[in-house]
């Protein structure tokens, strides 16, 4: 059974979720949004110094790897697709960073993840 602290915490996460939804479609139309469903920092914490992520939505997973020394990046369905990787735009932003997967000569609609500091 889910206490108040519990639901109000269900609360804000549906609140704030919501409020990112919005902010992607005014200025990023066309563009479908994939979840962040698995963050080892939070799933998995003390696991190794590989921090891992999983995002998923619309038909697509997109798996990242960061080590101290390189960012690697599994797409599923597997196929050529463009990646593109945006960074926060202010100068304390550096590690903000947000997936762009486009495949290009395809039907797939192009998906953004959200916004995550690696």
């Amino acid at each position: 059974m889910i206490g108040p602290p519990e639901r109000a915490a269900c609360e804000q996460i549906a609140l704030l979720r919501s409020v990112g939804y919005a902010a992607f479609g005014r200025h990023e139309q066309g563009l479908d949004v994939l979840d962040l469903v698995f963050d080892s920092l939070v799933d998995q914490p003390g696991a190794d110094d590989v921090r891992r992520l999983r995002f998923a939505g619309h038909g697509v997973t997109l798996d990242v790897e960061r080590t101290p020394l390189t960012v690697e990046l599994r797409v599923f369905p597997a196929g050529p697709v463009v990646v593109e990787a945006r960074g926060g735009d202010s100068p304390g932003d550096a590690e903000l960073v947000s997936f762009l997967l486009r495949w290009p000569g395809s039907t797939q609609r192009p998906v953004r993840t959200a916004w995550i500091m690696l």
